[in-house]
């Protein structure tokens, strides 16, 4: 990557960084920031470093510094979107839903482990709990769910048509008359 797009760019991936491989129980160490922006072609000091978390902490993004006589600074990031209860509650509700398949019930509850940070995923990917629910095959539902949020978003009327023989649903979209 060009030193001038990197520039531009770094403020981004620290951040990306430290949402994902730190939390308030691992802390990243400034050599190990430095070296894992350097692996993506940014190169960063120790001192510009410092500066751009006093930049992310200026705009609202809560990185602690941890400091200790003798060693490198260590920094996380404390501000999530949601807390490990939270996406427990989220991977709960994903694992209890009969019309999400089998498949796409393993792709959410990634992306939702995520959401807490590497550390946190392996906390809740270890703890998940097998609901004896009866899942969809029909991969078309959310096709049909992405139809129908165009349609409100669109102003227009939405019918559906029920195909039991081949467990589909038809959704229709029509222009509402105001």
């Amino acid at each position: 990557m060009k030193q001038e797009n990197a520039y531009k760019i770094k403020l981004l991936k620290l951040l990306e960084i430290l949402r994902q491989d730190s939390d308030e129980d691992h802390y990243i160490g400034t050599t190990e920031l430095i070296d894992k922006l350097a692996y993506m072609g940014i190169v960063c000091d120790r001192r510009t470093l410092y500066k751009d978390i006093e930049v992310l902490n200026n705009f609202g993004y809560e990185v602690l510094c941890e400091k200790s006589p003798g060693k490198p600074n260590c920094y996380c990031v404390a501000d999530r979107s949601f807390d490990v209860p939270e996406l427990r509650i989220l991977m709960d509700a994903v694992q209890a839903a009969s019309f999400v398949t089998p498949s796409k019930t393993e792709v959410l509850l990634d992306k939702i482990a995520d959401l807490g940070g590497s550390h946190r995923a392996e906390l809740l990917q270890s703890n998940i709990v097998r609901f004896n629910t009866t899942k969809s095959t029909n991969e078309n539902i959310f096709y049909a769910i992405s139809e129908i949020n165009s349609a409100i978003e669109n102003n227009k009327k939405v019918s559906f048509e029920s195909m039991k023989s081949m467990s589909a649903y038809i959704v229709k979209t029509t222009n509402v008359i105001s």
